[in-house]
């Protein structure tokens, strides 16, 4: 009796321990105003997850929750991921919903990886908070030089969503950079979900710019560039990564046709063939597990949402237990990891991966169910440190 109550106890545990599983938060927009892009984000992670679906012997569940991009949303996201007890969070996408989960998750000593927020407040509110992506001085730093040095442009019209947090900044970065380039500005602002341009159209129309700087979503972005060729604007209008979403040109046809605007570097525009070569394979892996997926619906946000799985997987392993304290600190420490959007060393920053590729895209657009995304180079941002 007593061998057969010691052999049951020992299946018992062994079961348990086979059930055993670490947890990892995702906080991302599935629903609302950036929903295309939170959705393209959660299928990266989900394909990374498929790769790698355990660490240390144990099953990674994905604890999804949807901040429906809004602040309040994310804020109850980071406060449900506390209670729940994971060991890290990855998300939100834009700045503007990662700002405040950060500081909930901070506060709370949980790992935070934002998949693409550009804010650089984002990882300076502590310790545990982490990006993938780049920050906003170096892509406005970027956009700002092309447009004054490559395109030549004199005098720049700046739109910015003063509402937002990523939108307002990196137009800040921008409009800082081009003035010192020798450039004139005019800035231009609006709110979320405005469908009306016409004042700040009328503001820029005696200022006759050479180029238009747009720093906002597609959301806004369509009304916008549908009135601005509308209203005889012909000039180059240059965006940003928020303009990577299939909302702009489905929102606005033609409008968006030699639309510029840098974004996440897809495979062609890393320049490291190892990691070139990681990324196509993940594209390749990306199709066949997503069957419904577009062309369009393959960026660099689904590959920010698979790298900000794999360093955090990475990163247990590397610290060999579970314990959040030691994830940090290994995640912290991490220099080169082969990552599929590229190198990914996070010692000695403040949590922005050290270096990180920009790219230029083009849309051609024919009409809304018409269009593709033309590739035209990639940028490090180490090209301007």
């Amino acid at each position: 009796m007593r061998k057969s109550l010691l052999v049951a106890a020992l299946l018992l545990i062994a079961g348990s321990l086979g059930l055993a599983q670490v947890k990892i938060g995702i906080n991302l927009e599935l629903s609302g105003r950036f929903a295309a892009i939170g959705n393209q984000t959660l299928n990266g992670i989900k394909v990374a997850n498929l790769q790698t679906p355990e660490v240390l012997g144990q099953k990674v569940e994905l604890v999804i929750c949807d901040n429906e991009t809004s602040r309040e949303g994310s804020i109850a996201c980071a406060q449900r991921f506390v209670n729940e007890g994971v060991i890290g969070v990855l998300g939100a996408i834009s700045s503007s919903m990662s700002i405040p989960a950060a500081e909930v998750l901070q506060d709370a000593g949980i790992i935070m990886i934002s998949t693409s927020s550009t804010n650089p407040q984002t990882t300076q509110i502590g310790d545990f908070i982490f990006r993938m992506a780049y920050t906003d001085d170096f892509q406005g730093k970027l956009a700002a030089a092309y447009v004054v040095k490559d395109l030549g442009a004199k005098k720049v019209a700046v739109f910015r969503q003063i509402d937002d947090d990523y939108s307002y900044g990196l137009a800040g970065f921008f409009d800082e950079t081009a003035k010192k380039l020798g450039a004139k500005t005019l800035v231009q602002d609006f709110v979320a979900n405005t469908v009306d341009f016409t004042a700040q159209l009328n503001n820029i129309r005696s200022f006759k710019p050479d180029a238009i700087y747009y720093s906002g979503f597609c959301a806004e972005g369509a009304p916008f560039m549908k009135q601005l060729r509308e209203q005889g604007f012909t000039q180059q209008v240059i965006g940003a990564d928020a303009s990577d979403d299939p909302q702009c040109p489905e929102g606005a046809g033609a409008a968006f046709d030699g639309y510029i605007f840098t974004g996440f570097a897809t495979p062609n525009l890393i320049a490291d063939p190892a990691a070139k070569k990681r990324a196509e394979a993940f594209k390749q892996k990306y199709f066949e597990v997503i069957k419904n997926a577009k062309p369009g619906d393959f960026n660099g946000f689904v590959l920010a949402g698979a790298d900000s799985y794999n360093v955090l997987v990475a990163a247990i392993k590397a610290a060999g237990t579970t314990d959040v304290k030691a994830v940090r600190d290994a995640l912290a420490n991490m220099e080169h990891y082969p990552g599929v959007s590229g190198d990914i060393t996070y010692k000695g920053t403040d949590g922005t991966p050290k270096d990180r590729t920009i790219g230029f895209y083009k849309y051609e657009v024919k009409s809304a169910s018409d269009w593709k995304k033309i590739e035209l180079f990639g940028k490090s941002t180490a090209e301007v440190q």
